[in-house]
Order: structure tokens, then C-alpha cells, then sequence
């Protein structure tokens, strides 16, 4: 691949995204949010302990947690569910990107002059993936560091450790970005068979109903992920996403494209 071109397409695709205002909410809002709702959930569970089998439960995955009090346990508890909270951005964001580059443009006629220049069909889909999935992750990460602060600040300096342990840094630094490079791809394949953005996002939002699943069994406290949970989860995402984007390449028929879309 040739990096004058990358270059190139990561330039304009960022453009792009930068003058539309939904995209740019998209990007901007749910990260704000992210780092509000841990001072909101403090005032929720304020003092209170944990349930006893609840309690029991947790600990048994987490014994060195055995040192906090009980409002310090009901705060690390509640603040774990968080986790998989922010694999929700690197998921959706590059979705959303994905699926304007693709269906957006070609609504616009704005992609055919990109299809009839000297680019292989590799190469735009690579400069269009990296472009979608960078501002997820950056936001992922950026949102990760204020929640950190956050957490300390509203729970007491135990919980910084909990927020910073090897479940964390897996999940948001490992299996975050997999995550991302998967919605991208899947954002690219389904825009190669549907003409509607909206709905494009619709259909590719099935990636998120496994993020869904951890939160809803995470917060029964019958299994909280680790770190070796997050990394092999990380491996398996990312090889799905690099099968799918060799599939991905096949199903963007550069032909079909300039001859019906117009």
C-alpha cells in the first residue's frame, strides 16, 4: 500500500467527518456522558453495602477486594460494570463512520471519482477502516483516562486501583481496538449490500448485543471477566475482524457501484 495515498484518504475522510455535525455528536456526546455517570451511580449507591451472597460472590473473584468496606466493595462492584461500557465507543463510532463513508458518498456521487482513480480496492478500504476506527479508540482511551480520575476522586483511592488492574487495561487497550476493527469491518460488508445508512447501522449494530450480554451477567456478579478474559477475547474478535475484512474486500464491487448508483 502506498502511504501518499493512505495519506490522502485519511485526510479527506476526517474532512468529512469533521463537517458532519451528527457524526461529530456521535463522536463527542456519549464520552461526556461516560464520564458523568460514575458521579451519578456514587449518589445512587452512596453508603450502601452489598447484598451478603452478592458480597460472597464478588469476592470470590475478586480476593483482593477482601481489604475493602463494604461501601468501598459496593463502589468497586459498581464501578467494574463500567468496563464494558467502554467497549460501547470503539463499537459504534467506527460503525457509524463506516457506514457514511461508504453508503453517504455514494448517495452524494461523491465516491464514484474516488473508484475511477488508480487506487486498489484494498487501499481504500484500509484508509476508510483506519479513519473510522482512530476516532473510536482515541475516545475509548481519552474518555478511560477522565473516568480514572472520576473514579478516585468519588470513590476513594482503592477504587483507583480497581479501575486500573489488568481486567481494565485489557479491556479498554486490548479488546477495545479489536472491538473497533470488527464494527468497521462489519459496517463495510453491510454497506456493500444495502443502500440506507440507517439501516446499514441497524444491521451492523448486532456487534454490540455481545457487549450487552457481559454488562447484564457482569452485573449479576456470577462472573466477573479478568485480564486472561479480556486478552483471549481480544485474539478471537481480532481474528474474526481480519477474516471478515478479506471478505469485506471481495464483497465492494467497484463496478457495481459506478454503474448503479446513478
Amino acid at each position: 500500500m502506498r502511504t501518499r495515498i493512505m495519506t490522502t484518504i485519511l485526510r479527506r475522510e476526517w474532512s468529512e467527518t469533521i463537517r458532519n455535525r451528527l457524526l461529530m455528536s456521535t463522536i463527542l456526546i456519549p464520552p461526556v456522558i461516560l464520564t458523568i455517570a460514575p458521579l451519578a451511580l456514587a449518589g445512587v449507591v452512596g453508603n450502601r453495602a452489598l447484598p451478603p451472597e452478592l458480597a460472597t460472590q464478588v469476592l470470590a473473584q475478586r480476593p483482593e477486594w477482601a481489604g475493602f468496606t463494604e461501601a468501598e466493595l459496593a463502589g468497586a462492584f459498581a464501578v467494574q460494570q463500567f468496563l464494558a461500557f467502554f467497549l460501547l465507543m470503539p463499537a459504534y463510532i467506527p460503525l457509524s463512520i463506516a457506514t457514511f463513508s461508504i453508503i453517504g458518498e455514494k448517495q452524494a456521487r461523491s465516491l464514484e471519482p474516488v473508484l475511477a482513480a488508480p487506487i486498489s480496492t484494498v487501499e481504500l478500504l484500509t484508509g476508510k477502516a483506519v479513519a473510522a476506527l482512530v476516532p473510536g479508540v482515541l475516545a475509548g482511551w481519552v474518555t478511560y483516562a477522565v473516568f480514572v480520575v472520576l473514579a478516585s476522586l468519588v470513590y476513594g483511592p482503592n477504587l483507583f486501583g480497581v479501575v486500573t488492574d489488568g481486567s481494565w487495561l485489557a479491556g479498554v487497550f486490548l479488546l477495545g481496538p479489536a472491538v473497533g476493527l470488527a464494527s468497521v469491518v462489519t459496517g463495510v460488508i453491510v454497506s456493500s449490500r444495502v443502500s440506507d445508512p440507517r439501516v446499514a447501522q441497524q444491521v451492523g449494530g448486532v456487534i454490540i448485543v455481545p457487549i450487552v450480554a457481559i454488562v447484564l451477567v457482569q452485573a449479576t456478579g456470577t462472573i466477573l471477566v479478568g485480564a486472561l478474559g479480556y486478552t483471549v477475547l481480544a485474539v478471537i474478535v481480532l481474528a474474526i475482524a481480519i477474516v471478515g475484512l478479506r471478505i469485506g474486500v471481495r464483497l465492494f464491487d467497484r463496478e457495481a457501484i459506478l454503474t448503479r448508483w446513478r
